[in-house]
């Protein structure tokens, strides 16, 4: 899975990669040289010099040292033309040549007549001259070829260096990217088991570079927790030959915990079978900064609903109130039923039975607002969305009646069964009515009433809660904000209410909008998924 063969750590250089030169361009560049008109020239023009410094020299030789070296100046003449030009300009020396030794050298001298018994003689020097300048332009033909070889290699050589120097440099940068994403990367070879690593991949794991990575290792390494999932899924992977990818967790030597996210590509068409190539990414510091900002908006949450129940102490306490002062009547009339002996017995039990179902009525609402306060970690349960308006409507009927606010529910007939937080989702609900309320607060013209609607989505696996009012509503430009943290419209609040609802109705798989009514106020719904057995609580 997280296979491994670590590479060796090397440090590159820093270096400069110049644009690369291919073997052709010296080739290019001499080729140029040479068919320049001016070079070209200078070399028939030194095969001329040549053979006219030769014959000079050679009646130089007549004349002051009574010896005749026409046919060795000659020879020399055209092997030093044919080597510096070529077999061009090396024929053009042995014509020249060949001229001149018919003029100056055989009989009758000073003239281009030949004599029949001077042909073999002329015939010889035109042979050993061609001969020496095609051994001549063949050795210069060679030694240049010899030398762009030579340039080719070196070009090459130079070629191999830029592009292992590159290669240095992106193992180098690759090396770094991944140390600073913390990200290695693995090969995993099915068939033969064999895994490599790469620097990074040893270092997420916290083991030694020498150490063989095998999937044994790896499943040691996994939490308790994760090892069966984690092994079941190599298992699919090396029978299927298809993508993976999981998160899961790795318990470190020191017993610190590690969260990775693997993905892994198969690829099936080499040899061996197939292969996997992967990555591996440490997001500890990702969870970690996850949980906090989780129980940062649970600190935040808590607060709020402490706040809201401040807001609602007089309703809280107007339910309180009831029960106790129903219990109080209820017990006066009991002693009084008790005091007329056995013929009040029955009735004082009844009293005493009502007492009971105050005592119960006012439990119930001390329990609510305990849970409300309470700060507890997230319990998911299944609800009935109805039961949780009711409750919520109970503790804010004293609010309601006392800010001249109608309430109208029209629930659905059905129980809405979702999985879901109660105390979160009481928290809501009780925001969001809050929040009609005080949108209604400035109305003085019509009705204030408030409409709570439950149902089910056309498709029947979303639970939907409807709450419309009849207050100021919002404006277009401020659509976009209503639930960004710390927005509000109003005078007094820190804003984050709305803020929160969306946070808690998100992570619970559902979504929070806003908008506009056709005639005054605002209507604001959520959605969430329903229990796939809607018809059984648990």
């Amino acid at each position: 899975m997280y296979p491994g063969q670590r590479s060796s750590e090397t440090r590159a250089p820093v270096l400069s990669v110049d644009a690369p030169r291919g073997p052709s361009d010296w080739r290019l560049g001499l080729t140029d040289i040479d068919q320049t008109p001016w070079v070209t020239f200078s070399r028939y023009a030194i095969a001329i010099l040549s053979v006219t410094a030769a014959l000079f020299a050679s009646k130089a030789a007549v004349e002051y040292l009574n010896i005749e070296p026409y046919v060795s100046l000659f020879l020399c003449a055209i092997m030093f033309a044919a080597w510096f030009g070529g077999l061009g300009p090396g024929l053009v020396s042995t014509a020249l040549a060949g001229l001149a030794f018919e003029y100056f050298v055989t009989t009758p001298t000073h003239s281009f007549e030949i004599d029949v018994h001077q042909i073999p003689r002329v015939s010889l020097f035109l042979i050993t001259a061609l001969f020496v300048n095609w051994i001549s332009a063949a050795q210069r033909k060679a030694t240049r070829s010899l030398e762009l070889s030579r340039r080719d290699l070196l070009a090459a050589l130079d070629e191999q260096k830029r592009t292992e120097a590159r290669l240095l440099r992106s193992e180098m940068y690759l090396a770094e990217a991944q140390r600073l994403s913390r990200t290695g990367s693995f090969g995993w070879k099915v068939a033969t088991g064999e895994i490599s690593w790469s620097e990074e991949t040893f270092r997420i794991f916290e083991c030694d570079p020498a150490t063989t990575p095998t999937l044994e290792f790896v499943l040691q390494r996994m939490h308790p927790e994760d090892r069966d999932f984690v092994q079941q899924l190599l298992e699919e992977a090396s029978r299927d030959g298809v993508d993976f990818g999981h998160d899961a967790r790795l318990v470190m030597p020191n017993g610190a915990v590690k969260h990775i996210r693997t993905l892994a590509h198969a690829v099936t068409d080499g040899p061996d079978g197939i292969e996997y190539i992967g990555a591996v990414t440490d997001v500890t510091a990702a969870k970690q900064a996850e949980a906090a900002l989780n129980d940062a908006q649970a600190d935040l949450a808590h607060a709020t609903r402490v706040i809201s129940l401040g807001e609602l102490t007089s309703s809280i306490a107007h339910e309180v109130n009831q029960p106790l002062a129903a219990i109080m009547s209820n017990g006066e009339a009991c002693l009084r039923w008790l005091d007329r002996g056995a013929a009040g017995m029955e009735h004082a039990r009844r009293s005493v039975e009502w007492i009971v179902k105050d005592v119960s009525r006012a439990a119930d609402v001390i329990g609510r607002v305990k849970a409300l306060a309470r700060k507890t970690d997230t319990e998911r349960a299944l609800l009935d969305i109805n039961e949780v308006v009711n409750e919520a409507r109970v503790l804010m009927r004293r609010e309601l009646t006392s800010k001249q606010i109608t309430l109208r529910t029209e629930l659905a007939a059905d129980p809405l069964i979702v999985r879901a937080d109660r105390v979160q989702l009481q928290q809501v609900v009780m925001n969001l009515v809050m929040n009609g309320v005080e949108a209604m607060q400035p109305v003085t013209d019509r009705p204030r009433e408030l409409l709570i609607r439950s149902q089910r989505s056309f498709d029947a696996d979303q639970a939907i809660l409807i709450m419309a009012d009849c207050g100021v509503g919002f404006s277009d430009e401020n659509a976009e904000r209503l639930f960004n943290a710390f927005f509000t419209t109003k005078s007094t609040g820190l804003g984050l209410g709305l803020s929160i609802c969306r946070s808690i109705v998100e992570a619970h798989g559902g979504k929070l909008s806003a908008t506009r009514n056709a005639g005054p106020g605002a209507t604001f719904q959520f959605t969430l998924p329903l229990h796939e057995d809607v018809g059984r609580a648990q």
